[in-house]
């Protein structure tokens, strides 16, 4: 789930700022980005925007720009993402969200499986 902040290239514009992030974190490419709220930081003084998007490709991890290293990638369904992650109570709105922007994207609801790391050609279109 790749995150950033703004930077001069993106010129304020928030979607110009996700796909910077997604392409240099995840190597990846989305369709259309669909808003679907934000998450206020109760000890920053900033908001997390969330945006929903279908993976369009997905090329080899890259290393990351800010550690140095190269992560492992893993596909795991929201559900099994909340396992993973201690988000705390915000967590519930946000699944809901997500699956609310699912069903208007006309994704299908991810089964669970076990969590594995994606194939890169499972991605390319």
């Amino acid at each position: 789930m790749p995150g950033g902040t703004p930077e001069l290239q993106d010129r304020g514009d928030p979607l110009l700022t996700l796909r910077r992030e997604i392409h240099e974190e995840a190597a990846a490419d989305i369709g259309e980005p669909l808003f679907i709220g934000h998450l206020a930081a109760h000890d920053e003084t900033c908001s997390r925007l969330r945006y929903a998007a279908a993976l369009t490709r997905l090329g080899p991890a890259p290393v990351d720009p800010a550690t140095g290293r190269t992560y492992i990638r893993i596909l795991a369904t929201p559900e099994q993402t909340l396992e993973l992650f201690d988000w705390g109570e915000p967590a519930a709105d946000q699944l809901t969200a997500l699956h609310q922007a699912r069903n208007r994207l006309g994704i299908p609801k991810a089964v669970r499986q076990p969590i594995t790391e994606p194939a890169l050609d499972t991605f390319a279109l």
